[in-house]
């Protein structure tokens, strides 16, 4: 019994490691003009640097996702908006790469239309989602960056101009340091 009872104790106290060394910090984004230029439905693509740069982050550790708002008419559930994002995307793609779904660990929808940004709900599940990591929104909308603030994320405007449109990948985690309002688990960074 007492084998036992120490061979349950290394198994718990691996699998415990092993939980919390895949604890990372995410970054979430909003998808339209901040991820894929929409000013033309019919001709999607990233932005100059966007496929780039999420790919660096996921190789840094980071955990990804979008947060997007789809409307209601979308779909009668998650299942339903997240497909019919993906045709609207499919379908509209100009670039000879597809679209890369597989990057993101999340895509965060609203159910209803009173849960669309800059309602605090999205922010919240991602929160959430992050579990006792901290997480950090980038997106075009003003109100949206100051929502996720008062919630508590990180959050950086996105301006396509600016000469640094992402958080440097050097300065991310001081970025997340200085700006997530929440307590976390430091062991997340």
């Amino acid at each position: 019994m007492k084998k036992i009872s120490k061979l349950l104790f290394f198994i718990s106290l691996f699998a415990f490691r092993a939980f919390a060394q895949d604890k990372k910090p995410w970054v979430y984004f909003d998808l339209g003009d901040t991820v894929v230029s929409t000013k033309d439905m019919n001709h999607l693509k990233y932005l100059n640097g966007a496929r780039e740069y999420m790919e660096e982050l996921k190789r840094e550790g980071f955990k990804i996702g979008i947060i997007s708002n789809i409307p209601e008419n979308w779909g009668m559930d998650y299942d339903e908006k997240l497909q019919s994002l993906k045709k609207v995307i499919h379908d509209g793609w100009d670039e000879e790469r597809p679209f890369d779904w597989s990057i993101y660990d999340e895509v965060i929808l609203p159910l209803k239309n009173t849960e669309m940004k800059p309602a605090p709900t999205l922010f919240l599940k991602a929160i959430s989602k992050a579990e006792s990591c901290p997480s950090v929104y980038i997106g075009e909308s003003p109100k949206e960056i100051t929502a996720a603030k008062e919630v508590g994320m990180a959050a950086k405007l996105f301006k396509a101009d600016d000469q640094e449109i992402y958080i440097p990948l050097d300065q991310i985690k001081g970025f997340i340091t200085e700006n997530y309002k929440l307590p976390y688990d430091r062991g997340c960074l």
